[in-house]
This record gives C-alpha cells, sequence and structure tokens, in this order.
C-alpha cells in the first residue's frame, strides 16, 4: 500500500466510522483501546504472538473493567455488530 493509498483509507475510515460516532462514552473507549493496541508492538498485534503472561495481563485487565462495571454486556454487543452489519449496506 503506498502513502496515498494509506492516506486514502485512513480519512474514507474517519468518514466511514468516526464521523458517525455521537456518544462521547464510545469515543473514550475508541481512544483508550487504540491508544492500548499502539502502544504494543507490531508483532503483538495479532493474538497469536501473546505470550501467555502477556495474554494472562490482557485477562485480568478485562476482568477488572468488567468488575468495575466497564464492561460490555454480550447483548449490547451484539446489537453494535447487528447494527453496524446493517450500515454496510
Amino acid at each position: 500500500m503506498t502513502a496515498m493509498e494509506l492516506q486514502q483509507w485512513k480519512q474514507n475510515f474517519i468518514r466511514d466510522y468516526l464521523d458517525e460516532i455521537d456518544s462521547l462514552e464510545v469515543m473514550g473507549k475508541l481512544e483508550k483501546y487504540t491508544k492500548r493496541i499502539l502502544s504494543k508492538k507490531a508483532v503483538s498485534l495479532s493474538p497469536i504472538a501473546f505470550s501467555i503472561e502477556e495474554a494472562n495481563t490482557e485477562i485480568d485487565m478485562a476482568e477488572k473493567e468488567l468488575s468495575e462495571g466497564k464492561g460490555i454486556k454480550e447483548t449490547e454487543m451484539h446489537q453494535f455488530f447487528e447494527e453496524w452489519r446493517r450500515n454496510l449496506k
């Protein structure tokens, strides 16, 4: 992918997804998870590349967030993806 293609892809992504978000809560979560992804080495972006320790750390963080009420319920996640799929059509 050329630099110009990447720039166009980014602009399309912003237009198609980020511009559609109208919730500060969702934007906050998106920012938090984006920072988490970008702080990892490129190799560790694939879940297959996680070491056992890294996987356990991710699980611990997820369980902590869930116990603090910060998690997303399964039904909410299903609704999110259903809406997302409908918007793709």
